[in-house]
């Protein structure tokens, strides 16, 4: 009489984290599609570039004029719901303008106004984590999620890949999705498994279906708490945390 509820509770847990693993692994298959374009715009991309580079240095007008139309496919053609995408290049590559070509919105709008300037309208872009992390480690990152003051003012994800020219780093390509697309996909899906948090590396949540936590909030313990079960992406900078 006494094994039964201990052998039920078991039960339940494994499929708990039965449920939680495909959730993990919905969400991989989700970022995977938003890396995808990406990489396979790579290889054209790094031709044209040294091509480019091979008359002198870039300009601005000049790397939206390479850019354009790649950036634009990658947006209308994608399953996923991407808000921007485009390609910013290293300072050392661009004699005049802005090193940033990036479109975003439902029109496809390129982000006009250069906010790379001197004096205190500079942005180092250096210190901006979607540029600053590829360029350190040469392999691909999602930043975030972080409000968008450069592009969208909205809370975003950035996913972002190196440009690498003969060895040397020339820049990222990246993706942008809005934090509210990610819940109208998947908060639905943490709710099922009751108090649920998605995080990034750092224990900012993403999306969580507890009415106590919102994004960019740092989960408490980060699933240290008792009782707390944790899954962690293996492709991925992320770990989703059910309570209780």
């Amino acid at each position: 009489m006494g094994e039964e509820p201990r052998r039920a509770g078991t039960t339940a847990l494994a499929d708990r984290d039965e449920r939680a693993h495909a959730l993990i692994d919905l969400i991989d298959e989700f970022f995977d599609g938003v890396f995808a374009p990406l990489e396979a715009w790579l290889p054209a991309l790094g031709e044209a570039l040294a091509a480019r580079l091979r008359q002198g240095p870039l300009t601005g007008s000049a790397i939206v004029a390479l850019t354009e139309a790649d950036a634009h496919r990658i947006l209308e053609t994608t399953e996923r719901p991407l808000y921007g995408a485009g390609y910013c290049a290293t300072a050392e590559m661009v004699s005049e303008g802005n090193p940033l070509a990036w479109w975003q919105g439902p029109e496809r709008s390129l982000l006009a106004s250069s906010t790379f300037g001197p004096g205190q309208a500079a942005i180092d872009l250096q210190r901006l984590e979607w540029y600053r992390v590829p360029a350190e480690t040469h392999e691909r990152h999602i930043a975030g999620p972080f409000v968008d003051y450069l592009c969208s003012n909205e809370i975003t994800l950035t996913s972002a890949l190196p440009v690498m020219l003969d060895g040397r780093f020339a820049g990222v390509v990246c993706a942008d999705v809005l934090v509210a697309s990610i819940e109208d996909l998947l908060l639905p899906e943490v709710a099922r498994l009751g108090s649920g948090s998605l995080i990034n590396a750092n224990g900012r949540v993403i999306v969580s279906s507890d009415p106590g936590l919102e994004t960019g909030d740092r989960l408490p313990g980060a699933g240290a708490a008792p009782g707390d079960r944790t899954t962690r992406s293996l492709r991925y900078p992320f770990a989703l945390v059910v309570s209780g």
